[in-house]
């Protein structure tokens, strides 16, 4: 027999061996029914054995028309079933390590022949999509909210009426140069540069970004510029000065989104992959429950309970204990 280098290339394919040929300990010794090709002790090479090696190693391309490439091939699956007689002598798939790797194959192949079709054979009707867009209208709803740009005018909480009296003209005649800026801006344009003293919007038109309805605290702006900016209306409006913690400001609405309800054209999509994936556990959560029943199964808990975790014991976290109530005298309390 021609003997082919590699046998680390070999042994890559052992396992996959193991299971397409039917080389599992206990297998039959006996010779096969029908064709076989060749032998390596009680292992057999059967015709539909080579035609599938020939199949899944590149017999498309043509090459095993050669009689040397398919006795090649022949040598390689003998030598193949030698190196698995050998492990089965010497106990090697009764090694932990080697079960749980074979037990894996197994169980990747059922789950691929068994449970994965099932999985693919779901559909989410029509009707499903749209009864649970139905039940299900509140979470699709998106809030009202506004797009927010403003002017900061600092000023000290110890500032004289006179720097007051100063900043507030500063503030007062960037609201009048605002007002006065051309379509379509918006925001404060170039101003921001100019008059505001809000570091992280000044560069940007004085925009803040997007504020939503509910708890104001939520956001790092003065709450006096989120309730300020509620109350305007339309875009491009601006505030008169108002009065903040720390200082003045200017507030313009740059945008308004009312609430808006997605349609179920937006979201069909959606909520069938949610309905999909709904299922998808559900399928497999039934796969599991059937592959149990089965099987017999028997648990000794006693041998359970003798089993010795590896590593320390986790802590559990101390739990506090409220004080004791006091006693009354007229409840057997003594002086």
């Amino acid at each position: 027999m021609k003997w082919i280098p590699g046998i680390a290339l070999v042994a890559a394919g052992i396992a996959a061996g193991v299971i397409g040929a039917g080389l599992w300990p206990d297998s039959a010794t006996s010779p096969p029914q029908g064709d076989w090709i060749a032998r390596a002790g009680d292992q057999y090479v059967t015709r539909a054995d080579f035609e599938d090696a020939m199949r899944r190693r590149g017999g498309a391309t043509g090459r095993y028309h050669d009689p040397a490439v398919r006795r090649a091939l022949l040598d390689q699956l003998l030598l193949e079933r030698a190196l698995v007689a050998r492990a089965l002598d010497t106990g090697l798939d009764q090694q932990p390590e080697v079960r749980r790797s074979l037990d894996q194959i197994l169980i990747n192949r059922v789950v691929q022949d068994d449970l994965r079709p099932r999985q693919q054979a779901i559909e989410i009707d029509p009707a499903a999509i749209e009864a649970f867009y139905d039940g299900h209208a509140d979470e699709y709803t998106i809030p009202a909210r506004r797009r927010v740009a403003m002017l900061f005018f600092e000023l000290g909480q110890n500032a004289s009426e006179e720097t007051r009296q100063q900043v507030m003209a500063r503030a007062q005649q960037a609201r009048t140069e605002a007002v006065a800026l051309e379509s379509p801006v918006r925001d404060f344009g170039a101003l921001a540069r100019t008059h505001s003293d809000h570091q992280a919007s000044r560069y940007r038109g004085g925009v803040l970004g997007w504020i939503g309805d509910g708890d104001p605290s939520r956001y790092s702006y003065p709450e006096v510029v989120i309730a300020t900016a509620r109350r305007l209306t339309e875009p491009g409006q601006i505030s008169d000065v108002v009065q903040g913690e720390n200082g003045l400001y200017l507030v313009r609405l740059v945008d308004n989104e009312p609430q808006r309800d997605r349609s179920l054209d937006e979201l069909a999509s959606g909520i069938r992959q949610r309905l999909l994936r709904e299922r998808h556990v559900e399928v497999e959560q039934e796969f599991q429950r059937e592959m149990l029943a089965a099987v017999e199964i028997e648990i000794r808990d006693n041998a359970l309970a003798d089993v010795t975790p590896p590593g320390p014991e986790r802590r559990q976290p101390e739990q506090k204990t409220p004080p004791a109530m006091p006693v009354a005298a007229s409840q057997g309390g003594t002086d």
